[in-house]
Parts: C-alpha cells; structure tokens; sequence
C-alpha cells in the first residue's frame, strides 16, 4: 500500500472511528474465531473502503486479527487477510458487481496448500436495518435493503445510522474443506463464491428480515388466493351475504389482522426499553443464544416462548434486534389492539387476532394465508404455544390452532424449512404481581385497558431482581416430522414437544429455589439453617444431573442465595431466642406459588421417590420402588410438562443416594435415613414438593373406585368439587389445586392409557392397576386426607 492509500486509509479511518458505534453479530457472538485452530481470511461482500475500516474497528474492539495484517505462510509468503466478492462500483450511485472473481481470492485458493490452517469468515456490513418498503422515499434511498448498497447510501448512513451499523460475522470456511484435489480450478473458484453467495444472503435474511412487498400488494394477493375465494363462495353459496360485501369483509379481516413493522418506530423503542429494562431490572442473562445463530441462517425461525408477563415479547424482540437477528411478526390477542398501544405494537411487528374465529370461515382463510404470506417471505413469527399468559405459573396445555395451522402451510412448501425455537422466561419479580394476585385467590381477570398502560409507567420506582432467557434446542420441523406420527396426532404432539423443551430449559433462581421449600413448611415458616441446607441439597441434586438438562442454576451460595431473597423482600426474618425464623406475609406467600409452579417439574422425579420411601417402617425393594415410579409418574410429568426418560428413576435414585437422602439395604431394598437425622428432613421436605399434586391425582382414583360407577363428566366435577372442599378446609396454598383444567387432562389421560374405559350408559370402568396404585397410595397420602376423600366418595 502506497503512501498516499495508506494517509487517506488512516484519514478515513480516524473520520469514521469518530462517527459510528457499530455491533457485532454471528456466531462469533459465541464461539471466538480466533481459537488457534484457524488462520482468518476475511470475505467481504462488496468492495467497499468504509466496511473494511468497520470491520477493522470491530476486530480490534473483540480480539480477532485486523483485517490489515498479513496471512504468512510457513515460508514466508504474505497475503492480504481480506477480499471482496464483488467489483467496485463507479460512480455515487452505482452498485457493485460481480463480473470476475476477485483476484486475491483466486491466490489464496490456488496457494491453499501454502495456508493449510486458513478459513474464510464472511463477513456482511449493514448500514442501517430496514427491510425494504415501496412507499417510502426516504427508506428507499438511504437504508440497508436487497440491493447493494451504493456508495451515497454508506456516506448518508455514516451520519443517520452511526449507531445502527451492524457486522456480521459468518460460520468460518475451512480452506482444506474448500479445495478438493478432484476438482478443478474453475470448479473449486465456482464453488467457493457459491457458497458465499449464500451465507451472505442468508445472514441478509437472518438480519434484516425478507424484501417486503406493499401492503396492498400483500392484502390483494391474500384475497385471490384459492382458500380465501373458496371461503367467500361458500358463504355467497350459503346465502349470507352478495359476493361484493363478503370481499370487503375479507379486506377488513385482512387489514385488522396486518402487522405495519416501522423500523424508526423500532429504534425509538429501543432506545426507550434500554432505559426501562435498566430502571427496573439489575440484569438480564441469556443463554444457549448460540443454538439458534446458525439455524437462522437456514431456516425460517418460529419462536414459541413461555408466557409469563407482557414482557415476554418486548424482551425478546429487543434481545434479537441487539443481537443482530429480525425482529419476528408477534401473533398478539386483540384485546392489546387499544388505541395508541395497538398502532405502536402494530409498528414493532404485532399482527392482531381474534380469540375464536371458528364462526367466520372468510377471516379464518384470511389470517391462515396472511400466515403463509409472512412464512414464504422467510420472515420469522412469534407466539404463544400456550395461548394466553399463566396465572398459575405452571405451564398451560398447547394451543393448537397455530400449531395446526403451521403444518399445513410446511405440507404447501416452503423456500426455506421451518424450525420452532422455545424460549423459556424466569423473573425474581413479576411485573403484573400484583392482578395475578387477585386472580390467584379468585378474582375474575381484568381486560386491558389503556389506564394499565399509564399505571404501569410507576413500575420504574421498582426493583425487579434479574430477568433470565434461555433458548431451549431448536426443533426443526422436517426432521421432527420425519418420525412415524400419524397427521392427526401430530399439531398435538409437536404442542406437547414444544412445551417440554422450554421447561426443559427452565431458569431456576433464588426466589424459585426458596419457594419450592418454604412452601412445603406447615405454617409457610422455617429456621434459617435448615432453609440454607435445603436450598445447598437442592442445588447439589440438580447439579448432579446437569447432563441430562438445559437448566440455568444460581451462581450464588445457599447462603447467599437466602440472603438475596430476604434483600428482595420475599422472605421477612423474625427474630427468636433459638434463633431467627424466615417466613411470609400474607402477600408474597400466595405468590409465592406461582414461583414454585414455574420450576416445581426439575425435581418432580426424586420428589416422588422420595414419598414412596419417607414413610415407610420396612424397606422399599428397589424394583416394586421403580415400578410404581414408571406407573405414577408418567401422569405427573404430564401435568407438570416435565422430561420422562427410561432410565432417569435409576439415575436419581443414584443421585439420592450419594446425596445420602437415600438408604441400600444388602437386599437391594431402600429406606429412609434415621428420623433423627438431618438427611430425613431433608428427605421429608423434598417429598412434600409434589404432594398435594400426588393428593389430587389420588382424589380422582379415589372418586372412580367407589362402588357408585360415574361418569367421565361425573367423574370430572366431582373431583374439582372435592378438591376444593380439601383446599379449603385443609389450607392448602395452592390455588391450581382445584383447576378443572389439570383433572380433565388427568382423566383423558387415564382413558387414553386404557387405565380407564367407559362401559354401559358412558358408566367408567378401570383396571387393576387403580387398586395396586390406591394401595400404595397408603404410605404416601396422609390418613387424615385419605379417610376424607372416602367419606366423599
């Protein structure tokens, strides 16, 4: 490089370093490059001064080798560190091309043997993140969009997008992988820009989102389309209304449901929910963020989180824009389509939709194909697997609507395969505490209304502990579906698939840990040792089987992690001759419920293990202990939508027993330690975690045993009625104990298994493994409870 290249490459740099604030992106993001293992050859896109600077300032802000620095062969031969794929453009306006291949590429891939360690990393510099639009001039002439971007475009961007300049860092290349001696030159050449062809093309889509068609270009093709003119002939046919009126109806249905992604209404939301997240969170952590950095560069990405507060979908949408990846289209409910609300979600991406619209087969169509619309385009969409937000904490049942509706458009095709990506949310604190409160202890819910909006602008005086994210495993719907599911069965079992890998990435935090103990307490009270050497006994058994679970745990010790709970004002400490007591008010004990609910499945397993041993004077033989758990555990891992793998009652009983929670006897039988002892109280507050869950899964085989046979429906209120009577009269804080809910999905579950048949006049008839469960049901369930069921039933 010349004097005069190498003053004005200094002068530009030292202008450019001044103006801009540029973000990384990529698996980088993750794996460092630069790990010894490879030598980087960097690949730029175009032929452009001002990327090469940026990638040079992001290269020294994270440790990777400057672009400008040699690549040295063993013998000593230099080469550039970096190329361009495309010619330079001549001229302001002009594009870049690619007419030849780049001269320095062709070096480095006839002298590979001279490089044997060196990978290519594209590199993808984008200035400014709108997906193109067709109405607005502005956006037209100085954002990122499909077309190469011109030399006005990056000198505008320099000054209005400094702080939006984004470099993304591609999956490496291998230069030995690349060359195969059987190919020739031309071919090896060929192939190599092909390759990064596409990985520039799909980090433009993993970023940016696809190239957007007008809106009325979108709603007109939606209305052609085969389902929706099949919808509006059948209701002409049906004689509902002339053909005319049924298209604008279907119009309106279309403009309703229409998301209007605006990206400055992004940035500005941005900017806003920095601040937010700053004024009430202390922290938010993300992990397993590198499981979906490369699928988005192959697939369509459907995020299905857990749902657990309206932050959900703002933190997720504001982590993906920080981290370089499309905001998603967000099925949203449209009781959030208030005014003023509603036209700001519309802009960050909401598309709206009713609750039900099985009752209007033209909106139907139209949402099912808007749906298609927005998947054919490769952009990604978010929402609920759950449907609506829990109350309980506890996971909800799958919807499956959108599930359903997700299958048949992959049957149509797809350009690009779909991959489902959970997303599981833990909060120390939750935003809506306080309604979720009423409602816990009855309350009807409360609609939406523009007043919370305002309300809510008093939660920035609030601390709200952490926020922790965390991707679960990518489910990759072609691979997924290629097991033997029959299409009928298969919206209910991916719902279901989805469900277990969010909580099996549940984030489990001090506030979590806490719950699961304190409210296993008679009085929701306990001494401060004992609750630190519950929560170490806990923290210990989860980390004995990490290598079977996503799980995030506290860095914290038990102590510490006491202590960070009372800080949060969760526990309140009484002071006491003996020592001091760590309790509840009456506020946070039900919500504390909620906290338990959420993670309560991580140690459903031993926890049952655990009751069937506690209790008992004689040894338990090891294979009627494992026969019983494969019986009964089944039907709490529904419930609780917890991982049931074969060998996991071996591997925790394992666990238990080097936690010395567990006793062998020489015969292989097992026991319980000493009452006197620390590790049988330990034992004792682990069973209690998912006892009321065995108590009411005991009601419902209690009610069915009774000589009286009933029916399904009898069956099913009779136990929700029983339930609550037990709640009420024992105190049970619970509030999910009695939910009609989780005993219909226990019965259909019963009736599915062949536990349970219906015989004459719809009257249920069971096997005799009813008798065998309610017989060892005697060790676990307390007397007092047991007789009072029967006095029921």
């Amino acid at each position: 490089m010349g004097r005069a290249k190498k003053f004005g490459y200094w002068l530009s740099s030292r202008l450019i370093r001044a103006i801009i604030r540029p973000r990384i992106a990529g698996p980088a993001l993750e794996n460092p490059l630069e790990d010894g293992t490879h030598e980087i050859v960097y690949a730029l896109e175009n032929r452009s001064l001002s990327d090469l600077i940026v990638l040079d300032i992001i290269a020294a802000k994270n440790g990777l080798p400057s672009p400008l620095t040699p690549l040295v062969s063993p013998e000593g031969r230099e080469e550039r560190r970096f190329f361009f794929l495309n010619r330079a453009s001549h001229g302001w306006f002009r594009r870049n091309t690619m007419t030849t291949y780049s001269n320095r590429m062709m070096r480095i891939l006839a002298g590979s043997e001279l490089y044997p360690n060196a990978a290519l990393v594209p590199v993808a510099v984008f200035w400014g993140r709108a997906p193109s639009r067709e109405r607005s001039i502005y956006r037209t002439f100085l954002t990122e969009n499909w077309a190469v971007t011109s030399r006005f475009k990056r000198l505008a961007n320099l000054f209005l997008s400094r702080k939006e300049i984004l470099v993304y860092l591609g999956t490496e290349l291998p230069l030995a992988e690349l060359v195969d001696p059987r190919l020739s030159e031309n071919r090896i050449l060929r192939r190599t820009a092909r390759l990064l062809r596409v990985q520039f093309r799909n980090q433009r889509v993993a970023t940016m989102g696809p190239d957007f068609s007008h809106q009325r270009t979108m709603i007109s093709q939606i209305i052609k389309s085969r389902a929706v003119r099949d919808a509006i002939a059948g209701e002409f046919d049906a004689g509902n209304d002339s053909e005319e009126k049924l298209e604008q109806h279907a119009r309106r249905a279309a403009m309703s449901i229409f998301s209007h992604m605006s990206y400055p209404t992004i940035r500005v939301l941005e900017r806003l929910l920095t601040w937010f997240w700053h004024r009430i969170y202390n922290g938010v952590n993300v992990n397993g963020w590198q499981r979906i950095n490369h699928v988005a560069a192959t697939h369509t990405l459907i995020y299905v989180p857990s749902h657990r507060s309206h932050v959900d979908y703002m933190l997720l949408s504001f982590l993906l824009f920080q981290r370089g990846l499309m905001i998603p289209h967000i099925a949203a409910g449209d009781n959030l389509n208030l005014p003023v609300l509603g036209s700001v979600l519309r802009r960050a991406g909401a598309f709206f939709m009713r609750r039900s619209f099985r009752d209007d087969p033209i909106y139907s169509a139209v949402f099912s194909e808007y749906l298609y619309q927005i998947y054919r385009r490769g952009h990604c969409v978010e929402f609920f697997p759950e449907g609506g937000r829990t109350r309980t904490g506890r996971l909800l049942p799958a919807r499956l609507g959108l599930l359903k509706m997700t299958l048949e458009h992959h049957e149509r095709g797809m350009p690009r395969p779909l991959a489902f990506v959970p997303v599981y949310f833990g909060y120390e604190k939750l935003i809506e505490a306080g309604s979720y409160l009423d409602e816990l202890q009855g309350a009807e819910k409360q609609s939406e209304s523009i007043g919370d909006l305002m309300r809510s602008l008093r939660l920035i005086k609030q601390n709200f502990g952490k926020v922790e994210v965390n991707f679960a495993e990518p489910l990759r719907l072609d691979e997924w579906l290629d097991t033997s599911i029959p299409p009928a069965e298969q919206a209910a079992e991916l719902g279901d698939e989805v469900l277990l890998r969010i909580n099996n990435s549940a984030a489990i935090n001090p506030i979590n840990l806490v719950a699961l103990i304190t409210l296993c307490t008679p009085r929701l009270a306990i001494d401060e040792q004992l609750l630190i050497d519950q929560v170490q006994c806990y923290l210990d058994l989860l980390t004995a089987d990490g290598d079977h679970h996503d799980y995030s745990l506290p860095t914290m010790t038990a102590t510490e992690v006491v202590a960070y709970v009372e800080q949060m004002r969760m526990l309140k400490r009484e002071h006491e001759e003996f020592g001091d007591v760590l309790s509840h008010d009456p506020f946070s004990a039900v919500l504390m419920t909620w906290y338990r609910n959420n993670v309560t499945h991580t140690l459903a397993l031993p926890s049952l293990m655990a009751c069937l041993v506690v209790n008992r004077r004689r040894p338990l033989r090891q294979e009627a202990m494992f026969r019983l758990v494969n019986r009964v555990f089944p039907y709490v891992a529904a419930e609780l939508h917890a991982v049931n793998q074969p060998d996991a009652p071996e591997r925790w009983a394992q666990h238990l027993i080097d936690a010395q929670l567990l006793v062998v006897h020489p015969n292989g039988g097992f026991s319980a330690p000493p009452v006197s002892s620390r590790a049988h109280y330990r034992l004792y507050m682990l069973a209690n975690l998912i006892r009321q869950t065995l108590e009411r899964l005991y009601i419902v085989i209690g009610l069915l045993a009774q000589p009286n046979r009933l029916t399904r429906t009898e069956l099913q209120v009779q136990s929700q009625q029983v339930a609550h009577k037990m709640s009420r009269i024992y105190g049970l804080n619970a509030p999910e104990f009695f939910d009609a809910g989780l005993f219909d999905s226990f019965i259909d579950k019963l009736i599915a298994d062949g536990v349970v048949c219906a015989g004459n006049e719809g009257k249920l008839h069971y096997q005799p493994i009813v008798d065998e469960v309610l017989k060892a049901a005697e060790q676990v369930i307390d007397p007092e409870f047991r007789y009072a069921i029967l006095r029921e039933s």
